[in-house]
């Protein structure tokens, strides 16, 4: 959306579109929510914490990608996808980071 604002002042067809584009999209997406429940839970109000990685997973810069989510009460509270700034020797390597940064992401 701010990407799209900048070119508002000499707007191109091709903003245009893009702009009928994205708001088409978020006219369709706006019956989707986040729900948050008590009911089902295994664990009480615990947080719960999925991380993943992918070793040399951009083919163009060899860099590994990684991503963890945060879930409280059934829904998420706090999520990331990102590239690595780093290129990694290892898949173990991968996996320690990616703990690292899940666990500077909590404190």
């Amino acid at each position: 959306m701010q990407w799209l604002f900048k070119f508002l002042q000499n707007p191109f067809q091709t903003y245009l579109n893009a702009g009928k584009t994205l708001l088409k999209f978020l006219d369709n997406i706006k019956k989707l929510v986040i729900c948050y429940s008590y009911k089902g839970l295994i664990n009480g109000l615990q947080p719960i914490e999925y991380c993943n990685s992918d070793f040399t997973g951009d083919k163009e810069f060899f860099k590994s990608t990684y991503g963890y989510m945060f879930k409280f009460a059934g829904g998420p509270i706090n999520w990331k996808s990102k590239r690595a700034s780093t290129v990694a020797l290892s898949t173990l390597e991968v996996k320690i980071d990616t703990l690292i940064k899940d666990i500077r992401e909590v404190s």
